[in-house]
């Protein structure tokens, strides 16, 4: 049984590397049944295949259960299973900010936030907790307390109403139109919600899930309108300056490098990666002795031995706007008072990714 476990396991990590992905945006489990069956869980169909293809002749093969393949090698078997979603379902975040982590539990690292509206594919269930595949391929836990099960339609149903985005970095939704009420829920920058027309300083909003309540009309603003911007990109950063930062952040209650990019720039409509690493795969690449020709919004990269470890949104003239330590401006000028001389040293280029 070791054997075949040691082969399985060697396939699906040749088939990950094949394929680009990493822990990140693949997930493989490996257990003993008591049956002395190999149970393998996989949340990638083209892994699955792969798996199948690297094991090739030496496996015999035949259909199991519903989404499952029995592979036998060695003459013990392994039930090689692919988790997904019922047909249709989505795990809707209802909370403020809801936490992924990379374990089910609240002790392990926290890899990502989703704010209110977002959405996740849930993979399986571990007690109170869900595997969930996000929007951008990234893999990790959530517990059931921070979201709902809701269908599909509903969701795209309620995206297609929403007409407002929260502006204000952290607002509140209150019972009554009066700020002295009992609050509904908290919300946070970048959340898109229904919302009726002002009256007395107040729009009612309808929040995902069903509630509702009343937000200042000041903490909301209407979804920006054609391509983005990179002023109003800009702006949208430097009005996170002062939010400390938090590793695996990605809202105005906590930010890390990439968490601070992937909102500003969804706040504009672009969706982008969630590591660093991987954001400098988009866009066109701006050397770094051609800087002149970096445009505000530019995104920056940072690292040492050339592998990507940080990023920063560029303001112009070589300064950048940034998750270290803090949400900050730091320059890669030396006659600039803001100057950073360990990250002009590790600066490796730049990307531009809107036009």
């Amino acid at each position: 049984m070791e054997d075949l476990r040691k082969l399985v396991a060697e396939a699906i990590t040749g088939a990950e590397r094949e394929l680009g992905l990493d822990w990140r945006s693949s997930y493989s489990h490996l257990a003993l049944s008591a049956g002395g069956v190999l149970d393998v869980e996989l949340s990638r169909e083209e892994v699955l295949r792969a798996v199948l293809a690297r094991l090739g002749e030496t496996a015999s093969r035949r259909d199991g259960a519903a989404g499952e393949t029995v592979v036998g090698v060695f003459g013990t078997a392994a039930r090689l299973r692919l988790l997904g979603p019922e047909r249709g379902r989505l795990l809707w975040a209802t909370s403020s900010v809801a936490d992924v982590r990379r374990e089910p539990a609240h002790s392990a690292e926290l890899l990502t936030q989703l704010v209110m509206g977002e959405t996740a594919r849930p993979l399986k269930t571990h007690g109170d907790w869900h595997l969930v595949r996000l929007a951008d391929d990234y893999h990790g836990w959530i517990r059931s307390w921070y979201v709902r099960d809701a269908e599909e339609r509903a969701v795209e149903s309620y995206a297609a109403a929403a007409n407002a985005i929260v502006d204000a970095n952290v607002g509140y939704v209150y019972s009554e139109p009066d700020s002295r009420s009992i609050p509904v829920s908290e919300v946070v920058a970048g959340v898109r919600l229904e919302a009726g027309d002002p009256e007395s300083g107040f729009r009612r909003v309808s929040l995902p899930g069903g509630r509702a309540g009343f937000m200042p009309a000041r903490d909301l603003a209407a979804p920006p309108d054609g391509p983005p911007d990179r002023g109003r990109l800009v702006a949208r950063a430097a009005r996170f300056l002062g939010i400390p930062y938090l590793w695996g952040g990605t809202s105005a209650k906590g930010f890390d490098c990439s968490g601070l990019v992937k909102r500003v720039y969804l706040m504009e409509g672009v969706s982008l990666p969630r590591d660093s690493d991987r954001q400098a795969l988009r866009g066109k690449l701006v050397e770094r002795g051609e800087m002149c020709r970096a445009a505000p919004g530019d995104l920056l990269f940072f690292g040492e031995g050339g592998a990507v470890s940080h990023v920063a949104i560029h303001l112009g003239a070589g300064s950048f706007i940034h998750a270290y330590g803090e949400v900050r401006i730091n320059s890669l000028s030396p006659a600039d008072d803001r100057y950073d001389e360990r990250l002009a040293r590790i600066f490796l280029h730049g990307r531009s990714v809107i036009p």
